[in-house]
């Protein structure tokens, strides 16, 4: 960071600093002079007790002051339970130059430390950003070998999907063929059947023509034998 960066910071916090102080002066804050270590006493007179020495920069509350506007009676900002008079010449309502710039250098090297974390942070994002995209690559090539094994499956599946099909179509051929041939079988039963009663009726028949004719042979004989007995 160049000194010109620095400056610029420097004036940005004092304007902050400024604004922020603007609420306290509501509560007329007052703070101690710049190189000045002033007696705190119990009243508004140098013959009253002091009760502490107050640093340069320590921020009071003034509560009230003397009828003649040269002491004030103060609270302390930091401990509220310590009050005391002042001469009002040693206070201001700014804080000291010296403080100010001490503030300003704390929030400096904040902001400092601040930047730096911030660039970590950004190597660290930009780390996890190339790691992601890596990922995503990768991903991506598993998503496409993916589809080419999902393609192969649906061309090698295609054939037997083709011989199921025709094997179904075959099952129902042979089934068919099959009623068919039953039929037949039953139909040729039925005229298996119908022969055997026909053929058992001619054979009745010649067996009753064959004793039929026996008789009439016998009969025919026998009138014969009467006749040639009657010519002797």
């Amino acid at each position: 960071m160049t000194s010109m960066q620095e400056q610029t910071i420097s004036r940005l916090l004092l304007i902050v600093l400024l604004l922020i102080s603007a609420p306290l002066s509501a509560k007329n804050i007052h703070y101690v002079s710049d190189e000045l270590t002033i007696p705190m006493r119990t009243g508004a007179t140098n013959s009253h007790k002091i009760l502490k020495f107050l640093k340069s920069g320590q921020a009071v509350e003034i509560l009230e002051e003397s009828e003649d506007k040269t002491r004030a009676r103060i609270v302390l900002i930091d401990d509220e339970s310590k009050t005391g008079w002042v001469e009002s010449s040693l206070l201001m309502p700014l804080p000291s130059a010296r403080e100010q710039l001490k503030r300003l250098k704390s929030k400096n090297q904040a902001l400092k430390a601040s930047a730096g974390s911030l660039k970590n942070e950004l190597v660290e994002a930009n780390t996890r950003n190339a790691a992601l995209l890596n990922e995503q690559r990768q991903l991506e090539k598993k998503n496409q070998d993916l589809k080419n094994t999902l393609a192969r499956l649906r061309a090698s599946s295609a054939e037997p999907i083709r011989i199921a099909d025709e094997n179904e179509q075959l099952k129902k051929q042979l089934s068919k063929e099959r009623a068919k041939n039953e039929s037949l079988v039953q139909e040729n039963a039925f005229l298996s059947d119908q022969d055997i009663k026909r053929w058992f009726m001619i054979g009745a028949l010649v067996s009753i023509g064959s004793l039929i004719l026996g008789l009439l042979i016998t009969r025919i004989n026998w009138k014969k034998k009467e006749s040639w007995g009657g010519g002797f």
